[in-house]
């Protein structure tokens, strides 16, 4: 409580207030207000362990012990609380303050606060619309959320912050519709008519979202938001090899004849058709460095091979969705957690014969000296991978992973993964 005497009246409003905030803070974290019912422990606090005992006990002023003293007996009079006295100090020196359960609507009045379960059916109703979201980990997290608000549990939520959960549903509910990688600025715009909204009251709660609810484990906040359609500003798909097609606008094009690959907009990738060339495979590769290596060593294999960037963007999926089927496609990335979700990713959206490369036993077993060290933290999203069947082809080396407690990261591969032979 602030240390300030202006006159008795507002003294005294000033106390009265945050005496009734700081018992229903008690009250809204105790277990009476978990299960909604009255327990024989009412919310308490005792005077010297409070705020208030400095004014309480201020000799240089006695006229704030006496105040405190009229707002205390008033509201007992009133029922709102109950109080004690120090043993042998009665009228002189309050011991305990006690809320009274059958007055709380009254106290909340008086203090001017919101209940927090008020709030909390507020909030819920906000969340309610993304149960029905077709992304599945964005309605497994409304659910838990709703469910836990139900149960007057907040996991987290910012019950003062509806608002912004508002804005949240707005966006969420848009992603979905997005058919390429929207810049921020361009997506606030629209949604809000605020260019810079988004960033400043979305943004950070998306990504945190994303990170802990996605199937996929990102490398950073900007990848997180890619994956959602959402980028800082547009992005090509890097691509090299004999890719032929059409574009509608007359004639066809062969990237066959640009040497070291080229980046296709996702208006280009939107509008092209393919058309047969002679494609012996398809590789996809996750990280740029390992991209050019490949497209530098392997000239002239008719490969059409392709950058996914980590995980794939709006424009890399929309292509792989265009030449899944062109030839045989294979995989290269990291031997990590990540790693095995952007294949399985991958594979389980585009291209479901989709094979692994550079990605096995042997792999692992020659590079494991280079590797990064797992945290335990790490360790414990690897052996959750082990107990999910969707990752059963990836147990051997999931297994490796936690004995030598190393993962691989695809630039350490200093040579080619597999040779034409094994392809």
């Amino acid at each position: 409580m602030e240390n300030r005497v202006t006159n008795e009246i507002e003294y005294k409003n000033h106390f009265q207030q945050e005496l009734l905030k700081l018992l229903i803070q008690k009250y809204e974290n105790s277990k009476a207000f978990a299960t909604g019912e009255p327990s024989k422990q009412r919310p308490q606090i005792a005077i010297e362990k409070s705020p208030f005992h400095k004014d309480y006990n201020d000799e240089m002023d006695f006229r704030k012990k006496e105040w405190i003293h009229d707002v205390v007996i008033k509201l007992s009079r009133e029922g709102i609380i109950t109080h004690t006295w120090e043993k042998f100090g009665e009228g002189r020196q309050l011991a305990k303050l006690f809320l009274e359960f059958d007055k709380l609507q009254v106290a909340y009045e008086l203090a001017g606060v919101t209940p927090r379960d008020v709030k909390m059916t507020r909030l819920r109703g906000v969340l309610m619309p993304l149960l029905r979201h077709p992304w599945p980990w964005v309605v497994a997290w409304a659910s838990s959320a709703v469910q836990a608000l139900s149960e007057r549990r907040t996991v987290g939520l910012d019950l003062d912050d509806k608002p912004g959960y508002e804005q949240l549903v707005v966006v969420l509910s848009e992603l979905p519709k997005l058919e390429d990688n929207v810049p921020k600025r361009v997506l606030s715009q629209r949604l809000f008519q605020d260019t810079k909204l988004f960033e400043r009251s979305v943004e950070r709660r998306l990504v945190q979202l994303i990170h802990a609810h996605a199937d996929i484990e990102f490398e950073s906040d900007a990848e997180a938001l890619e994956s959602v359609g959402i980028a800082a500003h547009p992005r090509n798909v890097f691509v090299a090899g004999p890719l032929a097609f059409r574009t509608g606008e007359g004639g066809e094009v062969s990237l066959k004849v640009f040497r070291g690959g080229v980046g296709l907009s996702h208006a280009t990738v939107w509008a092209l058709e393919p058309v047969p060339s002679d494609v012996k495979r398809i590789i996809l590769i996750e990280n740029l460095t390992s991209w050019h290596q490949w497209v530098a060593d392997r000239e002239g294999e008719d490969e059409i091979v392709v950058y996914t960037g980590g995980f794939p963007n709006r424009t890399v999926q929309l292509l792989l969705k265009k030449i899944a089927g062109l030839a045989k496609a294979y995989h290269w990335g990291d031997i990590d957690v990540g790693g095995i979700r952007i294949f399985e990713f991958i594979r389980e959206n585009f291209i479901h014969d989709l094979q692994p490369i550079g990605m096995d036993v042997a792999v692992f077993l020659e590079y494991a000296k280079k590797g990064m060290e797992l945290g335990r933290g790490y360790e414990r999203k690897v052996e959750a991978m082990l107990k999910d069947g969707q990752f059963s082809r990836w147990h051997d080396l999931l297994r490796l992973m936690l004995a030598h407690g190393k993962r691989i990261e695809q630039e350490s591969v200093d040579k080619l993964p597999l040779p034409d032979s094994k392809l």
